[in-house]
């Protein structure tokens, strides 16, 4: 089961994402920005985040597994049970979890999931096919 695929497919639409007994994926909405020295325009989108203190199952990810491969939702509650003690067990050995289009999970010194998010994909769907673009300085004259 390729649960960052689903997570990624729910980023789009929701914006949080819970996965039982784990943690939680939150999206949350940036403005359109102008980087100041070097005139590069990015557009708006959805900055990730994870919070582990958002634990209990809202449905919404096991709901949405159980739809897409057609098995009961108690049964994908359970893939999502076995999936996170997989998970805990890896970053518990010290390893870093690639979750493909979110973001990396490694446990901090303090034995918290530390979360760095993926930059190269934009959940916002207002801003689909919009990138990065510089633009050259310009110069403005003024008549006198």
């Amino acid at each position: 089961m390729q649960l960052e695929t689903y997570i990624g497919d729910l980023l789009y639409r929701y914006d949080c994402v819970i996965i039982p007994e784990f943690g939680a994926f939150l999206t949350n909405k940036v403005s359109a920005k102008i980087h100041g020295t070097t005139n590069a325009f990015y557009p708006p989108k959805k900055e990730i985040s994870f919070n582990e203190q958002l634990q209990k199952n809202d449905g919404l990810l096991a709901n949405y597994i159980s739809e897409v491969e057609k098995i009961p939702f108690a049964v994908a509650v359970e893939k999502i049970g076995k999936k996170v003690k997989k998970i805990k067990a890896y970053l518990i050995q010290g390893e870093t979890i690639a979750f493909h289009q979110i973001g990396e999970l490694k446990l901090n010194f303090e034995g918290n999931i530390a979360f760095e998010p993926s930059e190269n994909i934009n959940y916002l769907t207002a801003s689909f096919g919009l990138s990065q673009i510089t633009s050259p300085h310009i110069l403005r004259e003024t008549h006198k």
